[in-house]
């Protein structure tokens, strides 16, 4: 199922970003903005082929995008798929030696489904690193904070 064309909201302020930072926060919008727009090449176009991901609905690691696919085929399809309505990035702290990085931010997503609409709130904390001059993220950690149903 297609998501409906709603777009990640930041209001963080990166004044203070170098480059690098920059970069790497801008990959990381456009993986949300892939994912609203229910493009999985896209995402995966961000994630380096090796990586290792814990997803936030699964306690189990995948170890490359094989296994991250594993992971995805058993979320729900069809009219079962919730549809995501809002997705909010805020307080994003990146930290770049040479071509290695450490980024965290929290992600705040809103959905809807056949059982009603959740907002939840993601801690995400990545390791990326820079190959050929493009930021590729190598480890990915998403932790589930917190569920609120919606009234």
């Amino acid at each position: 199922m297609v998501q409906p064309a709603f777009q990640v909201i930041d209001e963080s302020d990166t004044s203070s970003f170098g480059a690098d930072q920059r970069a790497i926060w801008h990959e990381q919008k456009a993986i949300y903005t892939a994912f609203l727009a229910g493009d999985r090449a896209r995402i995966d176009r961000h994630i380096h082929p090796d990586a290792t991901i814990w997803d936030a609905v699964t306690e189990r690691i995948a170890r490359g995008l094989g296994e991250l696919d594993a992971i995805r085929a058993t979320r729900p399809a069809g009219d079962a798929q919730p549809v995501t309505t809002r997705v909010e990035v805020d307080d994003p702290i990146i930290d770049v030696s040479g071509d290695l990085a450490v980024g965290r931010h929290l992600l705040r997503v809103e959905e809807h489904g056949p059982e009603g609409g959740v907002r939840q709130l993601m801690r995400v904390s990545q390791g990326w690193r820079r190959i050929d001059g493009v930021w590729h993220i190598i480890h990915s950690h998403e932790d589930l904070f917190s569920v609120e149903p919606l009234a």
